[in-house]
């Protein structure tokens, strides 16, 4: 529930100072018709009867974007931090139909969410707003070429290992399926590769738990 209004339009301006911009120059059209929500770790931002809802602007936290396929199975898109674009929305847009995309909070997270109308008359008609677009586009482009890039040059093992690593705890909260949806793999080869690491003594496995007993590092030095 978002009680003070102001305060979270402040912060969405901070994060996106472009759309401070934009807001000004249209009598605060923006401001008035955004949607302000609170999100919980790993909770999904719901939509009606898989509709698109807005445009998503992540005012602080991190949401990670996934589409479903036919079969309901989830595939990871990108993560979604403050200042940065969720494309799918556009693309819904564009569109005007559902593409089956789902957000999902990793962290509590605040998010604004401005209606496609808002959108279309004022953000698009925008040339900084679509420099801003074409930038964080590039760089999300940018990011899945070295993703694929890292999958064809190093082994499962080695990026599940720094995965774990870069959790930067001894007791990591995350289940077998999170893991694969963050590494592109399949659960039952992560829980593979996990009960290895077990065996040979670097980490214990619990239910929703992965408890780190050793340095991972030697592993892939």
């Amino acid at each position: 529930m978002i009680n003070n209004r102001n305060h979270y339009i402040s912060e969405l301006y901070e994060a996106y100072p472009i759309l401070a911009q934009i807001d000004k120059d249209n009598d605060g059209m923006l401001s008035k018709r955004a949607t302000f929500k609170e999100l919980l770790s790993d909770e999904y931002l719901t939509t009606h009867e898989g509709e698109c809802i807005g445009f998503l602007f992540v005012i602080s936290g991190n949401i990670k974007i996934q589409k479903i396929n036919e079969k309901g199975e989830e595939t990871n898109l990108y993560n979604v931090e403050k200042g940065q674009l969720c494309h799918e929305s556009l693309s819904c847009f564009m569109n005007c139909k559902s593409l089956n995309i789902i957000a999902r909070a990793l962290q509590d997270s605040k998010i604004c969410v401005v209606p496609f109308d808002v959108v279309n008359n004022y953000l698009l008609h925008d040339t900084l707003f679509l420099q801003y677009i074409y930038k964080d586009l590039y760089s999300k482009f940018t990011l899945i070429v070295n993703v694929k890039e890292e999958v064809k040059h190093e082994s499962l093992t080695n990026r599940l290992v720094k995965l774990l690593i870069d959790k930067k705890s001894k007791n990591i909260y995350l289940t077998h399926n999170d893991l694969a949806f963050e590494l592109d793999s399949a659960r039952e080869v992560v829980s593979r590769k996990l009960k290895e690491l077990e065996r040979k003594g670097y980490l214990k496995l619990g239910r929703g738990k992965i408890q780190i007993e050793k340095d991972l590092s030697e592993i892939i030095k």
